[in-house]
């Protein structure tokens, strides 16, 4: 199950690249592409979290972690140390 819940987190990642790369290059009318680019936001965060509820809830814990504002400033204080 887990192995099955990293390759959905990693397959949610695709229709984000799809959006950016691929979307605006078919030959699709402006409206079918409006409709296209929200559906493909809908399955990422849809694979996005049914790989999260496989792997648990110590792995929601932890992405949940990265998004604190005390995380982001230990980032960016490290970030600054090392130029």
């Amino acid at each position: 199950m887990q192995r099955l819940g990293l390759i959905l987190i990693v397959l949610s990642f695709l229709p984000w690249v799809a959006i950016a790369f691929v979307v605006p290059f078919l030959p699709l009318s402006a409206a079918q592409k409006a409709v296209s680019v929200p559906l493909l936001l809908v399955l990422a965060e849809i694979l996005f979290w049914l790989g999260v509820l496989l792997l648990g809830k110590e792995v929601a814990q932890r992405y949940r972690q990265y998004f604190t504002l005390g995380f982001v400033k230990k980032q960016v204080r490290k970030f600054r140390r090392r130029r």
